[in-house]
C-alpha cells in the first residue's frame, strides 16, 4: 500500500468516528456473570513487593489479523485422572490395603513420608486378588527403584519404588500388603489403560478472593457415590468442601477461597476424591487442578473517555478509570474488534499498558497505533473486549471483562 493510500486510510478511519470520542457520558458496559469484578477492595498488608517495582510507564500496541477467531474468555483447564492415592499406616501396610482396579497392568507407585526412611523391595510385596496371592516378583512385569527414577527425571522422595503389575495379575478387587512395612507410605496407583476418567475443572482459571467459584467433577465409565475435595493455599492453609450430586450425573461444588491467605503469584490447588462402582467392581479417582485466586487491590471504576486521531498517527486511545486500595503497578490489557464490510466484528489490534498507580482514583490508558487500525481495513463501530486489570506487584488478574466497551 503506497503511502498516499495509508493516510487517506487513516484519515478515513479517523473521519468515521469524528464527534463521538469525547466519551464524557462513555462507562464499561455492565458486568455479566461471567465476568471477573471485585465488589470490595482490599488493601495489601505487605507492599514490599510493590515498592520494588519499576515506576516507567509503558505502552505497546500491535495489530492482529481480522482472520483469526479469538475467545473473549480463556476456556478453563480440564484435568482427566485415571489414578488416585491412599495414605497407609505400617500396621495397615502389613495387614494388606486394598487397591481396586479397572485395568490390567496398572502401576503402584510407593513413597514413605513422613520421618520414614525404611525401603521395600519387589521381594517385599504380596498382591492378593481374583482367588490368588502372588509373590512380588509373580505379581509385577517390572519395578523400577528411586535411583532409576531419578535418572529417568522424576523427582521423587527416598525409598520411593513403582511397580507396574503383570497383565496376568488380572484387574478388580486388588489387596497389597507387605510384611516388612515400616512407618507410613503414601500409595499411588495409576492405571493408564483405564477407560475410567474423573475430569475436573473450574468455572473460571482466576477468581477474586472472598468470591465464589464453581468446582466440577464428572466419573466416565462409573457411577460415582460419593465426592468431595481440598482447596489448597500456596501458604500451605486448606478448606475442605462436599460436591453435591447434579441431575446430569455430574457433581458440584461452590467454593469461596479465603481472602487472608490471597496475594503472592503462586497457584491455588484443587483436589478433588471420587468414589463409586460397586462391591464387585469399586472405583477410585482423584484428579487436580489449580487456579489463580486474585486480592482485589483494585477495580475498574467504569468511567472511560476515548479520543482517535488517526490523521495524525496517533490511533484511537480509551482511558479507563481505576479504584486502588493498594497502590502499585497496574497493567491494562485489551482487544479492539472493528467492523467488516460485512458487518462482522472481527480483532483490529491488541493493546497493553502498565504504570505506577497511587491508592484512590487513577487511570490506565490502552492506545492502539493507527497504522494498526489501517491495515486491519475495519471501521466503527469498535468493541473493546476481553479487558483485563492486572497487579504486576504478583502479576494477578484482578479484573476482567469480556465485552466491556462499545465505541459508536
Amino acid at each position: 500500500m503506497s503511502i498516499l493510500k495509508s493516510a487517506a486510510l487513516a484519515a478515513s478511519i479517523a473521519l468515521g468516528l469524528a464527534g463521538h470520542a469525547t466519551a464524557a457520558d462513555l462507562r464499561l458496559n455492565a458486568a455479566t456473570a461471567t465476568d471477573q469484578v471485585p465488589t470490595r477492595l482490599s488493601a495489601a498488608k505487605d507492599d514490599r513487593a510493590a515498592a520494588a517495582l519499576d515506576r516507567t510507564p509503558v505502552q505497546v500496541s500491535w495489530a492482529l489479523d481480522p482472520a483469526e477467531a479469538l475467545t473473549d474468555r480463556p476456556t478453563p483447564f480440564v484435568q482427566e485422572s485415571r489414578e488416585y492415592w491412599l495414605n497407609a499406616s505400617e500396621a495397615e501396610l502389613q495387614r494388606g490395603v486394598a487397591l481396586p482396579t479397572t485395568a490390567e497392568a496398572a502401576l503402584i507407585r510407593i513413597s514413605p513420608h513422613g520421618n520414614n526412611s525404611s525401603r521395600l523391595g519387589i521381594d517385599d510385596l504380596v498382591i492378593s486378588g481374583n482367588g490368588r496371592q502372588l509373590s512380588g516378583r509373580e505379581a509385577t512385569q517390572s519395578l523400577a527403584d528411586e535411583a532409576a527414577l531419578r535418572a529417568a527425571g522424576m523427582d521423587v522422595s527416598e525409598g520411593t519404588v513403582i511397580a507396574k503389575l503383570a497383565p496376568g495379575t488380572g484387574k478388580g478387587n486388588l489387596r497389597l500388603s507387605a510384611p516388612a512395612a515400616r512407618g507410613d507410605y503414601l500409595i499411588h496407583v495409576f492405571e493408564p489403560t483405564s477407560s475410567t476418567v474423573l475430569r475436573l475443572g473450574a468455572a473460571r482459571d482466576t477468581v477474586v478472593a472472598g468470591q465464589s467459584v464453581r468446582i466440577t467433577a464428572n466419573l466416565h465409565g462409573a457411577k460415582a457415590s460419593s465426592a468431595k475435595g481440598m482447596l489448597t493455599a500456596p501458604d500451605g492453609h486448606s478448606q475442605a468442601f462436599e460436591l453435591s450430586l447434579q441431575a446430569d450425573g455430574s457433581w458440584q461444588a461452590d467454593i469461596v477461597p479465603d481472602a487472608t491467605h490471597a496475594g503472592g503469584p503462586a497457584l491455588w490447588e484443587v483436589h478433588a476424591f471420587a468414589s463409586g462402582g460397586d462391591a464387585r467392581a469399586p472405583v477410585l479417582r482423584d484428579a487436580k487442578t489449580a487456579l489463580a485466586v486474585s486480592r482485589a487491590s483494585a477495580r475498574l471504576s467504569g468511567e472511560v473517555s476515548t479520543a482517535l486521531d488517526g490523521a495524525r498517527g496517533k490511533g484511537l486511545s480509551v482511558d479507563v478509570g481505576v479504584e486502588t486500595a493498594s497502590a502499585s503497578r497496574y497493567q491494562l490489557a485489551g482487544v479492539l474488534y472493528g467492523t467488516a464490510t460485512d458487518g462482522a466484528r472481527r480483532p483490529a489490534a491488541y493493546a497493553q499498558s502498565a504504570t505506577w498507580l497511587a491508592t484512590g482514583a487513577g487511570k490506565l490508558t490502552l492506545t492502539f497505533d493507527a497504522q494498526a487500525l489501517a491495515g486491519s481495513k475495519l471501521s466503527a463501530p469498535y468493541e473493546l473486549r476481553d479487558l483485563r486489570l492486572s497487579n504486576q506487584a504478583d502479576m494477578s488478574v484482578v479484573e476482567r471483562r469480556e465485552r466491556a466497551l462499545e465505541i459508536r
